[in-house]
Parts: structure tokens; C-alpha cells; sequence
């Protein structure tokens, strides 16, 4: 293991947070809301931190990069922005605890808008841009963001974003790595850019669209509102963000492919098919249980609007919310929870196993059946037309399973706490494995995560890290083998 890759990566995540913590600062004097200490004091100390470790470590030059140090650099980057990125709300007076900041900085980090405000427009303008803005950073990856801006780590800055972009994808898809990541880089911005100008146009402040477009675009659903979208209660400021999220889900290499090739028969993917059926039957199926139930009377209109946005925001791992969905019937909440496991398109903002993999999960069964029947046909496993190879299958079994031991693990503890009941605590493990925010009973749409216990807190922010790394890039760390020296 080399520890000049791992300082010197994470000291340049300390730089990055250091230098984004100038944005809420110049806001906070900007609005005059008295909060510009809880930035300046943290950004004085990271800046300089930061600064001094990358030229201590001179990382140019650095050359082969081992997969242990990927894995550590990756962990301990995404575990040291969810701490120093929760020190403003520790300076501010937000939260008391370093649990606390830590679980709110986790879950702005990783994209999972899980919260433990219960007032959130009690912050100030700044802290709340701050809050979203964690969000924006954390779905592209600090990660990626440092090997955009500093391709200096050379030759692993392959693993590097490797380890962040996430799926069966690609993650080189121009001659030089760096290129990929400012490639990303562009296509993020893009779509923040246009998901704020459609937010103006739909009638939405400035302030509160550039804060929902971080939100969006990162499929976070962190909002300045405690209500919400719903706060808006206008069906122009949905419509934006259901396509907004929609297309923050699909994988973004396809919109670079579609920008060079100019061709739009380049998002007819498969994954990309699968997905977009996802979401369009799922909402056909949850509208015609609310209106068989009668949940919404003579109003279809209205329940078709709210389970498009629901089914949306949870799909993508978004976790707005415009209805409190925990007073649906059974059925419309199971298939809401699935959902969440199914996540969007690799490649994406989205959390969740992601659509290809519960794809390839699938076509394993159909082929195992096949072979059951005809024990002398030799079969391939394709999707689409790429052909899966063995180590990918059985990589994508493995995952799968490790996710469901997770997940059982995980709830197992937090229903320890009793104060919570099963459908609580296994929800808030899904919603935070999964990294989508809400989830049922006392974690719902219209709650928030301060019945949880310090314990499961703890749990829950592990949780969160494991689902956007993916569980193994984590877990491997626990391995005795990964430190003993090679």
C-alpha cells in the first residue's frame, strides 16, 4: 500500500471541500443571514490543510496505482466529506453531535436526502445551500471532481474513477481518463444548468431552483422546504423535475455518445428501455391501485400526478416528495420499495443495484431454468447485444447477494431500537442502503430520521456510505488480507 496515493487523493478532497465552502460563504454575505462564520472558520483551516498535503505528497509522477489503495482512497474520501462536511452545521449550532453533522453530511454526500431536521426553513439560506450543495458535489464524486481537476495521479486515475462511476458502463469513453472526468463534468453541469433555467421558467425563485437543481440532477432530494416539492403545489414545477430526474437516472456516457454521434438510436439501450418501462408501468400500476382503492376519489388526474412523481423520485433514488405516500395501500407501497432496491441506470446519479444488474440477475434465472429443461444447451447470457461474461455474472450474483445480507444485517440492528416497529426500521435501512431518503412509518414522507436512536444512526450513516460505494469497495476494508502488505 502506498500511502502518498491515499494523503495525496484526500488531500485534495479537503482542498475541494475547502474551496466549495467559499460559495455559501459569499451567499451567507450576500443575504446578510449571520451565518458566514460556520464557512469561514472550516474553509481557513481545510484550504491551507489541503494545499500543503498535495504539495507535500507531490502526486505527479506517482505512476502505477494498486487496486488497496484505490479502495482506501475511495472509502476514506467519502468518509472524510461526510465529516468535514457536516463541520458547518456543528459551527452553526445546527446540530450538537459529531453523529449528528456526520449523518447529515453523509447523507448530503452520498445523495440521500435522508434528514434529521424536522424545521428545515428554520436554517439560514446558506446553511440550506450548503446542505444541497453537499449533494451536487457528492453525485458526480469528490472523487471525480479531483481527477478532472488534477490528472496528475496518472495511471490511477483510471481506478480512481473506476471506483466512483458505478455499473457494468464503461468508465473510459475518451483516450485520456482526465478527459472522461471533465467529460461528466460537462454533462453535469449541463443538465444543473437546465434543470434551473426550466425551474425559473415553471415559476420557481432563483435561489430555490439553483438549490433544486443541485438536488435534482444529483438525485438527492435534499429541498429548502420541509414540504418538500409538494410545498409548491404547482403541476409546471413537477412535470420539470419528473423529467429531470428521469434523465439524471439514465447513464451519462449515453449523452456523450449522443452529443458525438449525433444519433438518437444510441439511447435506444437496453438498460436504458428497461429502465424507462420501469417507471412508466410502475406508475400505471400504483394510479390504477389508488384509484380501485379509491384513495382519491372521483380525482384520477390527481393520483396519476402523484404516483408519476413518486414513482419517479423513488426509481431514481431522488426522494422528493409531493404526497405522503405512507397512507397508500399495500400494494402501491410495495411495489415503492422494490423500487427502491431497483435504483436507476449504472453509470448514473442514481443509487440502488441499478437496472442492469437486476436485469442480468434475472436473465441468470431464465438461463438456469433453460438449462433445467435442456441440460445439453449451451447458452449464452446477453443483454441486448453485449454478451455478459462469466466473471461479470457471477460478480453482479455476488453483489446482489452481499446487498440482501446487508440489508438483512442492517435491520436486524436498528430494530433493536424499540421505539422504532419492522416497517420503520427496515425502510430506513432500504431508503439509506439505497440512498433515497424516505422511507415508511416513522422515517416516511412526512417525517424525518430523529426517532432513530444514536445506534442506529451510526448504522444507518454506514449504511448510506456502503450503498454508494457500492458495498464491496467498502467492505473490502474489513478484509484482514487487504492489510497485510503485499
Amino acid at each position: 500500500m502506498r500511502a502518498r496515493v491515499v494523503v495525496g487523493v484526500n488531500s485534495g478532497v479537503v482542498l475541494a471541500l475547502g474551496l466549495a465552502l467559499l460559495c455559501p460563504l459569499a451567499l451567507s454575505l450576500l443575504y446578510g443571514d449571520g451565518s458566514w462564520e460556520s464557512f469561514l472558520i472550516p474553509a481557513a483551516v481545510m484550504i491551507p490543510l489541503g494545499a500543503a498535503g498535495l504539495w507535500m505528497i507531490r502526486l505527479r509522477g506517482l505512476g502505477y496505482v494498486l487496486e488497496r489503495d484505490v479502495y482506501l482512497s475511495v472509502t476514506l474520501a467519502w468518509v472524510l466529506a461526510a465529516l468535514l462536511g457536516g463541520v458547518p452545521y456543528l459551527v452553526e449550532g445546527t446540530f450538537a453531535s459529531l453523529l449528528d453533522s456526520t449523518f447529515e453530511g453523509m447523507s448530503g454526500f452520498t445523495t440521500t436526502g435522508a434528514t434529521l431536521l424536522p424545521d428545515i426553513e428554520a436554517e439560514t439560506p446558506s446553511v440550506l445551500f450548503w446542505r444541497s450543495m453537499t449533494q451536487w458535489l457528492g453525485g458526480i464524486g469528490i472523487v471525480v471532481l479531483f481527477v478532472a481537476v488534477a490528472p496528475a495521479v496518472g495511471a490511477g486515475a483510471a481506478r480512481l474513477l473506476g471506483a466512483e462511476v458505478s455499473g457494468l458502463t464503461d468508465t473510459r469513453f475518451t483516450a485520456r481518463i482526465a478527459d472522461t472526468a471533465k467529460a461528466l463534468l460537462i454533462i453535469y453541469a449541463t443538465l444543473s444548468a437546465a434543470t434551473t433555467l426550466a425551474l425559473l421558467l415553471a415559476g420557481m425563485p432563483l435561489y430555490d431552483a439553483v438549490v433544486h437543481s443541485f438536488a435534482t440532477v444529483a438525485t438527492g432530494g435534499f429541498s429548502p422546504k420541509t414540504a418538500s416539492i409538494a410545498f409548491y403545489d404547482s403541476l409546471a414545477v413537477e412535470a420539470v423535475v419528473i423529467v429531470f430526474m428521469t434523465l439524471s437516472g439514465v447513464t451519462f456516457a449515453l449523452y456523450y455518445l449522443l452529443y458525438t454521434r449525433r444519433r438518437l438510436d444510441v439511447m435506444l439501450d437496453r438498460e436504458v428501455l428497461t429502465y424507462l418501462g420501469l417507471i412508466v408501468g410502475s406508475v400505471l400500476f400504483v394510479w390504477g391501485v389508488l384509484v380501485f382503492e379509491g384513495n382519491y376519489g372521483d380525482s384520477w388526474g390527481l393520483a396519476l400526478r402523484d404516483s408519476a412523481f413518486t414513482v419517479t423520485s423513488v426509481i431514481t433514488t431522488t426522494g422528493f416528495v409531493t404526497v405522503d405516500f405512507d397512507g397508500w395501500e399495500t400494494g402501491a407501497k410495495l411495489v415503492l420499495v422494490l423500487l427502491m432496491f431497483v435504483g436507476g441506470c449504472a453509470g448514473s446519479t442514481a443509487g440502488g443495484i441499478k437496472v442492469i444488474r437486476v436485469i442480468v440477475v434475472f436473465r441468470t434465472v431464465f438461463q438456469d431454468v433453460l438449462r433445467m429443461v435442456h441440460p445439453k444447451a449451451v447458452t449464452t447470457l446477453k443483454v441486448g447485444d453485449r454478451i455478459i461474461p462469466e466473471r461479470v455474472r457471477v460478480a453482479v450474483l455476488g453483489l446482489f447477494a452481499a446487498w440482501m445480507i446487508v440489508f438483512a444485517a442492517a435491520t436486524f440492528l436498528v430494530t433493536i431500537q424499540k421505539e422504532l416497529d419492522l416497517v420503520s426500521s427496515a425502510t430506513a435501512v432500504a431508503t439509506t442502503l439505497n440512498v433515497v431518503g424516505p422511507g415508511l412509518g416513522l422515517v416516511g414522507a412526512s417525517e424525518n430520521f430523529e426517532a432513530v436512536n444514536a445506534f442506529g444512526r451510526f448504522v444507518l450513516t454506514g449504511c448510506m456510505l456502503l450503498g454508494r460505494l457500492e458495498i464491496f469497495t467498502a467492505l473490502v476494508l474489513l478484509s484482514p488480507s487487504f492489510w497485510r502488505s503485499s
